[in-house]
């Protein structure tokens, strides 16, 4: 983690002014600050955010946009119109990624923006960097002031000359000769230009030009300026002559290299439009590059293409190996897009001519755009941008894309380490995919978000049922995140039963979601989006504890107890508060520990083997029963199987289905049942449908089984009544 900043004050913490109407972002912010060694004061609303920046200059203002009395943009407007709220830099929270709100933040003054929800270690370091960017600004703007001072206390070179354009006089300023005088041929000492034309001392265009200002200062009677370029010495040099009439048929020139003036202003607009981390252009620099190519190909009648990468499982590295890997490796990513787009993929399209002031011609500068390439960019995080223009096929497009998919997949080494990773690939086209900015940008988004899902490492073009898959996905997020306040989850069980006696000694619970207007929809569905929303943890304690809520209703006085079992995602697993999880459901409910079983996936306990091995050891604490689920299916390690310890290990449905006439999958379910009896362990077997596999689970000495020809998964009252009925299923088996 970078160390602390500090801007204003010697060994002392920069200070973030956070303006929030929401107590709770404005704690997490203020936490998030002190974890990057900031220091933070907050504001209630929009009207306390401009006092207070007024009272405290703050370094840094993080604002959101939403608040009462006075919202983000009029606060970011009044604190930009007071003297020390200029150059303070304010990064706006939005509510999502609406291009239309950034769009109103960067004209309200702001200087960055981020979108809820708020990814909180990147946006530590976000606020580092800006403080960083905004104080090497300061600094610039502080050696152009002193620049400006130095020069002019050196005597500027000077001249009088006529209207027709003769020197009448010259006076050499005091610089060496690199940068002396007013860029005069270095074949012409300045002694020898009196009496001589402009045009024998600097090149005709800028004789022409300074002559049409000459005449114009003796017209008007006022100042006149005109700024030229030269190359000397093999380095391009900045002048400025400022003209004024002396006489009816005279003026008076003043010189000066304005060079270091030009290189500070270019740092400074640099600074503005380049990503700090990579030094590639920004957001900003590339929405106003596609904005002028989008309004270039529309005139011209042409075809471009945006392509939106993004790294596949970039988080990981940065949660694993720490935010400094994770930074180096995302500027060799830009270094390595740098190599991999050919020149042929670049923009490169310069101005040409002098620039002059108060209206006369522009004078040649070289592009920000020609000289970096703009069309590739670091939207920020590990996101990057494309655009190809005139695009004659759509298959250039996609190559293109596949030549950067196949050079991320190199490894890239960072501190003697190699790091893999992959990247997604989206791409738009205009104008067949939309025809503004927005929505180019947006789609091709979209695209790159199917391509992850079509297993990442891919490149993918939008379809416009793209948007409607993407809509139909953040309308089942939404409906998931409000389906346990509406009480539309539920379990089923399904029965256990111990193959010697006949007896159900168990249930598993199983999740339903009866959605409002979809109705049941399908676990395969909605278990991943949970899991990939990060809903699967409180989804998952509502499962625990109902299971054990009605386990605990089950259990009667003489009758043999009957275990539930409870799936456990990888991420309720890895989640630090498991333990005081399950001891709170247990607790409250009053279940008896060893009557609770918790199935984990082989996938789940290899992921971390040390912190695998620590949670066991906590939940073995409590006296839970511990089991494998879908074994056969992931690593099926007899090494794993003794260093984890658990009771149980449940062999996959694929194995059974086969039973009994795939000769391969019954020598494997043998060898199972054979291994974990070896360790000690019980072992149940899933998926049974027929009394066929029952006879030949039994011979193989399966201990429990569960299935549809044992009974389909079925509300907790169904189960009641098939326990109070009998405790045990009898079944037309030759083996009883």
């Amino acid at each position: 983690m970078p160390a602390p900043y500090s801007t204003k004050r010697a060994n002392q913490p920069a200070v973030v002014l956070v303006a929030d109407d929401d107590p709770v972002m404005r704690l997490l912010m203020l936490e998030m600050l002190d974890g990057v060694g900031l220091a933070g004061i907050e504001a209630e609303d929009g009207v306390q955010a401009v006092r207070m920046a007024r009272e405290h200059s703050p370094d840094l203002i993080l604002m959101d946009i939403e608040m009462p009395n006075m919202d983000g943009f009029a606060a970011c407007r009044a604190i930009r119109d007071a003297a020390n709220g200029t150059t303070v830099p304010i990064v706006m929270v939005t509510g999502g990624d609406d291009l239309e709100a950034v769009t109103n933040a960067y004209e309200a003054g702001a200087t960055d923006f981020v979108s809820k929800p708020i990814n909180w270690p990147i946006l530590g370091h976000r606020v580092l960097y800006v403080l960083r960017a905004s104080d090497a600004i300061v600094r610039l703007r502080i050696a152009d002031a002193q620049n400006r001072a130095v020069l002019a206390a050196i005597p500027d070179s000077f001249f009088r000359m006529s209207r027709e354009g003769i020197y009448l006089d010259y006076e050499p300023g005091r610089d060496h000769p690199g940068r002396g005088g007013h860029g005069l041929r270095d074949t012409f000492p300045a002694a020898d230009c009196v009496g001589k034309h402009i045009a024998d001392v600097l090149p005709d265009e800028i004789a022409e030009r300074m002559l049409e200002q000459v005449e114009m200062a003796l017209e008007v009677q006022q100042v006149r300026s005109v700024e030229y370029e030269l190359v000397r010495f093999g380095e391009p040099q900045h002048f400025e002559a400022r003209l004024v009439a002396t006489g009816p048929s005279e003026v008076l020139g003043l010189v000066r290299d304005i060079s270091e003036r030009k290189r500070a202003e270019e740092q400074i607009r640099r600074l503005a439009y380049c990503d700090s981390l990579t030094g590639i252009p920004n957001r900003q620099a590339f929405l106003e590059m596609l904005e002028r190519e989008l309004q270039r190909s529309k005139v011209g009648n042409r075809k471009f293409a945006v392509l939106f990468m993004d790294l596949d499982a970039f988080k990981r590295i940065n949660d694993t190996l720490g935010h400094n890997v994770g930074d180096q490796l995302l500027q060799l990513v830009s270094e390595r897009l740098r190599e991999t787009i050919r020149p042929s993929d670049m923009l490169s399209r310069v101005d040409t001519g002098l620039r002059v002031d108060t209206g006369a011609r522009k004078g040649s500068e070289s592009s920000l755009e020609a000289r970096q390439g703009t069309n590739l960019a670091r939207l920020g995080g590990d996101e990057f941008t494309i655009l190809i223009p005139d695009l004659d096929r759509v298959e250039y497009a996609l190559n293109v894309a596949h030549r950067v998919k196949d050079a991320m997949r190199r490894p890239f080494l960072i501190e003697g380490n190699e790091i893999f990773v992959t990247a997604s690939i989206g791409i738009s086209l205009f104008p067949e995919d939309g025809d503004d900015c927005n929505s180019l940008l947006k789609f091709a988004d979209t695209a790159m978000y199917h391509a992850k899902n079509c297993g990442k490492n891919n490149a993918k073009l939008y379809s416009s049922s793209l948007t409607m898959q993407i809509m139909s996905h953040v309308k089942l997020e939404v409906g998931l995140r409000k389906a346990l306040q509406n009480d539309e989850l539920y379990l089923l069980y399904q029965p256990q039963l111990d193959v010697r006696s006949n007896e159900i000694v168990g249930v598993e619970a199983l999740i339903r979601w009866r959605h409002a207007e979809r109705g049941v929809v399908s676990p395969t569905e909605f278990i991943p989006l949970a899991e990939e929303t990060g809903l699967i943890v409180p989804i998952g304690e509502w499962v625990l504890r109902t299971a054990c809520n009605q386990a605990r209703i089950w259990q009667r006085p003489g009758r043999r107890p009957l275990r539930v079992a409870v799936n456990l995602s990888a991420k309720q697993f890895k989640d630090e508060n498991l333990s005081q999880i399950v001891l709170s459901a247990l607790h409250d409910t009053g279940l008896d520990p060893r009557l609770l079983e918790l199935e984990l996936t082989e996938g789940t306990l290899m992921d971390d083997a040390k912190a695998t091995l620590a949670t066991l050891e906590q939940l073995r604490g409590i006296g839970v029963y511990l089991s494998i689920d879908d074994f056969g299916t992931g690593y099926s390690s007899m090494n794993y199987l003794k260093r984890f310890d658990v009771r149980a290990l449940k062999i996959d449905r694929s194995f059974i289905s086969g039973l009994p006439q795939d000769s391969e999958n019954a020598a494997i379910t043998r060898a199972i049942i054979a291994m974990a009896h070896g360790l000690k362990m019980v072992v149940v077997a899933e998926g049974v449908e027929t009394g066929e596999q029952l006879v030949m689970l039994e011979e193989y000495g399966c201990d429990l089984v569960q299935g549809f020809y044992l009974g389909r998964p079925a509300p907790a009252d169904s189960v009641t009544g098939m326990l109070q009925a009998t405790p045990k299923i009898w079944l037309p088996l030759s083996a009883k």
